[in-house]
């Protein structure tokens, strides 16, 4: 058995998406790094997207992760300085400094969009390239965005360096056998990866604080979302309103109404490129604090406690994550959302004194097993529509798994490892336009006319054209037939 760090799935990121954004980000980080070591010193810089990341890249920020990257912007250092803001400095200037060097690079134009229909390894693929004045290539790179921030290629390797190889039946039994909980499990398996118990703390200190701050900054901000959709932020409203709605009757507990307005919160953070804590993923960010946070507000639990959950919730992460996948682009918005929901589940039904077999595991699967088949599709690929409220169904779906694993003791007939499994195999099955491309769904049915509702007079939804689906493969391949499916001229939709 072989699990990995847990702060390999829990992280401090920003928003809107750890596959189109972050990973991106971090790609175009390590490629810069490599043109430094290489000694060049000029030449134009070109970065090809591909699947996933052509068809909803714009919505994601993806062109201003990468310019990001690329010019050097460092996520602590240049904290207050937002990507969209660094891309507009990049444009103006048409050029980064890497290394001593200047090498020319206009985003407009040198950010490709390649839409076009091929099989890649990943559908999150995307090439950086160094060429001289000819335009050819001096040198070139391609990496995989595997979701979760998670890189693959360059500097990364071909997969990642901690994929794992585990089952959640295999946990549990070790657990038996030692007689310890599953936080135990998470603290025994830090120390064998070599961090220490105090490190351990730390790191969940600053996730804990991290999420804390997207709900309080998501609660006090008020204003438009960026993107052609311009959504009012509601949270701020929502909070309000229930504040307001003391002693009143309200046809939800207020717990579960309140854990609506947290995960609104931190998803309405991370659509406006906040910071958030992937759990497992930016897209979901919302999920787990919510669920965390009220639990702590009802029970008047320490942090400490807070913190055992947190490894609770990322061990089932990494189950999926392992087994499965948790990225959009391969799974739909189940492997994304649904690990969301299972992660929080357990991590509640844990903090409820529940039994890590008996009760904790079914919590997970109960969650999951009803998010099972859902889709991927952003409208205008932005991650606000469907994305915000699915955050927060989600918490309280995960209130509600807890809860029932609770009352309901006994066997449950479906482990949660089946239902991964069962996870990985519909995502294998599930049409790519369902796979965070806006071709399919929603982002297909209103994407054109974000004013209109549905059965409305001015809904046209009716006639829009069907686009020809991309047939992206599983993530099978070798790196030489990434190499033979190079740019074509014209083939790329540029920003």
């Amino acid at each position: 058995m072989n699990v990995p760090s847990v702060f390999s799935l829990l992280k401090v990121g920003f928003g809107p998406s750890s596959s189109h954004t972050m990973g991106p980000f971090f790609a175009a980080r390590d490629f810069r790094d490599l043109v430094a070591s290489r000694g060049f010193a000029g030449g134009r810089l070109r970065v090809v997207l591909w699947g996933s990341l052509a068809l909803t890249g714009r919505g994601h920020l993806t062109d201003a992760a990468v310019a990001a990257g690329l010019s050097g912007h460092d996520l602590d250092r240049d904290a207050a300085t937002p990507l969209p803001a660094v891309l507009a400095a990049v444009r103006a200037a048409g050029e980064v400094g890497i290394g001593g060097g200047r090498f020319a690079f206009r985003p407009d134009e040198d950010i490709v969009f390649d839409a076009s229909d091929r099989e890649l390894l990943h559908p999150n693929t995307l090439r950086f390239e160094l060429l001289d004045a000819e335009g050819r290539a001096l040198f070139a790179e391609d990496y995989r965005s595997l979701g979760g921030g998670a890189v693959a290629g360059g500097s990364f390797g071909a997969a990642p360096a901690e994929k794992g190889h585990f089952t959640m039946a295999a946990v549990l039994g070790e657990c038996r056998e030692r007689g310890i909980d599953l936080a135990g499990f998470v603290r025994g398996n830090e120390r064998r990866l070599g961090l220490a118990d105090a490190e351990v703390e730390a790191r969940l200190a600053t996730l804990w604080e991290a999420m804390r701050g997207s709900i309080s900054r998501g609660l006090s901000t008020r204003g438009v979302l960026p993107g052609r959709l311009a959504l009012a932020r509601r949270a701020p409203g929502l909070y309000e309103a229930l504040q307001e709605q003391d002693g009143t009757k309200k046809p939800l507990p207020g717990e579960l109404d309140l854990a609506s307005a947290y995960a609104i919160a931190v998803a309405e953070e991370n659509a406006a490129g906040g910071r958030v804590v992937t759990a497992p993923t930016c897209g979901s960010a919302g999920v787990v604090p919510a669920v965390l946070q009220i639990l702590q507000e009802a029970l008047s639990l320490p942090d400490e406690r807070i913190h055992d959950a947190l490894l609770v919730a990322g061990l089932i992460g990494l189950a999926v994550a392992t087994n499965a996948s948790i990225a959009g682009a391969e799974v739909g918005c189940q492997g994304e959302v649904g690990t969301a929901s299972a992660m929080a589940a357990a991590a509640a039904c844990y903090l409820l004194g529940g039994d890590a077999e008996a009760q904790v595991d079914r919590a997970a699967e109960t969650a999951l097993e009803h998010y099972l088949g859902l889709t991927c599709d952003p409208v205008y690929g932005l991650v606000q529509i469907p994305c915000i409220e699915r955050n927060a169904a989600a918490a309280v779906a995960a209130l509600h798994a807890a809860s029932l694993a609770v009352l309901c003791r006994g066997e449950d007939r479906i482990s949660f490892d089946t239902a991964v499994a069962a996870l990985a195999e519909i995502g294998r099955d599930m049409s790519p336009k369902y796979k965070e491309t806006a071709r399919g769904g929603l982002a297909r049915l209103l994407g054109t006319n974000p004013g209109a509702r549905l059965g409305s007079p001015d809904d046209d939804t009716a006639t829009l054209p069907r686009p020809a689906i991309s047939s992206l493969a599983q993530p099978n391949g070798t790196r030489d037939e990434i190499e033979n499916h190079g740019h074509e001229k014209g083939s790329g939709d540029r920003v």
